[in-house]
């Protein structure tokens, strides 16, 4: 499995109004159940998280039912591959100087990917 970054709103941001966030905006090749930006590390689980979406029961229990209703099983368990998702990252969550920053993905093999060189 690969995640594709599409698109990057800013590569440098400050705690100034208008540029203290970018929007980050990927794809995985095949579905996937969770996906997370780390900052720094060389895998999914090194570094730090700085956002997270996982599609489990155990998410579905922080929701109501009522709101998650009208989705089919296949919407409420992952995201289909190509989907485009965008994410902001903030000034605030970021060190002073440069940072390395990853997106990986797990797909429905419960297998995540690989840093992207």
């Amino acid at each position: 499995m690969s995640v594709y970054v599409l698109s990057v709103s800013k590569y440098k941001l400050s705690y100034m109004s208008g540029f203290d966030s970018a929007l980050v905006t990927f794809e995985s090749s095949s579905d996937l159940t969770a996906w997370r930006i780390m900052k720094s590390g060389s895998s999914w689980d090194t570094g730090t998280l700085l956002e997270e979406l996982t599609k489990d029961w155990s998410n579905l229990s922080d929701e109501t039912w009522g709101a998650q209703s009208t989705k089919s099983w296949n919407e409420l368990l992952k995201l289909d591959a190509g989907t485009d998702v965008t994410v902001q990252i903030d000034a605030s969550e970021l060190d002073l100087g440069s940072n390395t920053i990853n997106v990986y993905a797990k797909g429905t093999n419960g297998v995540w990917s690989l840093r992207e060189s």
